[in-house]
């Protein structure tokens, strides 16, 4: 009798199968995720880092140029500060406006979203010149940057002023620029008199006060006095922006600029 065998295979089961399918699934949905996550993230990252280069470059070069204001490179008589042409109160010397239209100063201790100074670009020159009337401002959402002044214009302390050279240093097809403020309220000067021993103010009170070696203070009825002031100055720089691709990654930083030159003035 011939005895025959028969071997069956058997197969996974519908059910079987739609598990093994699930289960990949759930793999291929994970390493998706993780993907996209990093894609995502990735991007942020680029573009973070865009914006922060961006308005760190622009910090850096107003911190740069305003810590020149005043400097008289040639200096021909250094016993007379207060001479010095790239520093004259209410021509040259450092000034903050509160708007570009503006025609009076903030004062010496105010704020505003445009400053203007001047110093000697080029030595050997010692008279003020276009290309020494230097300046930042924020126009719309673009920070620009005075190249030229009119020195024929009392210094063209203006911020708008129509002989004034003024270009964009921040382009707004990359990043716009939503707030800029110059703060001089750390700024401090003395009165080189005091203390003197003498009731300078004309108050009733006491001779030498701190008052009265505070120069920034005006007395009633006390002009011309032949004070000779030291005005340090700080330039407290606020600014913010962000991606015009992506108004949603903002970027603010703050930094304070100490101008070597102090300002000298006689009152």
């Amino acid at each position: 009798m011939k005895i025959s065998s028969l071997h069956k295979q058997r197969g996974v089961s519908l059910v079987e199968l739609m598990v093994g399918l699930v289960a990949g699934l759930i793999v291929i949905g994970g390493v998706t995720s993780v993907y996209l996550t990093t894609i995502v993230s990735s991007a942020n990252t680029l573009k973070q880092s865009k914006l922060n280069q961006e308005m760190t470059t622009l910090m850096s070069v107003m911190a740069a140029d305003i810590r020149r204001a005043g400097v008289w490179q040639t200096g021909i008589d250094y016993q007379a500060p207060q001479d010095n042409p790239y520093a004259q109160f209410n021509n040259t010397a450092l000034e903050v406006f509160a708007a570009n239209s503006d025609a009076t100063s903030a004062g010496p201790q105010g704020s505003g979203v445009c400053i203007v100074y001047a110093y000697d670009a080029f030595a050997g020159s010692n008279s003020l010149e276009a290309t020494d009337l230097r300046g930042f401002r924020l126009n719309g959402n673009v920070v620009e940057m005075r190249q030229q002044g009119d020195p024929a214009s009392g210094g063209g302390n203006l911020c708008n002023d129509a002989n004034d050279t003024w270009a964009a240093i921040t382009d707004n097809n990359v990043i716009n620029i939503t707030s800029l403020s110059f703060d001089l309220a750390s700024s401090s000067c003395i009165n080189t008199r005091e203390p003197d021993g003498i009731n300078n103010d004309g108050d009733a009170i006491t001779n030498d006060e701190a008052d009265e070696q505070d120069c920034y203070r005006t007395y009633a009825g006390v002009t011309n006095t032949g004070d000779i002031t030291v005005e340090t100055r700080y330039v407290d720089i606020s600014l913010s922006g962000q991606l015009t691709s992506d108004s949603s990654v903002k970027l603010s930083m703050n930094q304070s600029v100490r101008v070597r030159n102090d300002l000298v003035r006689i009152r």
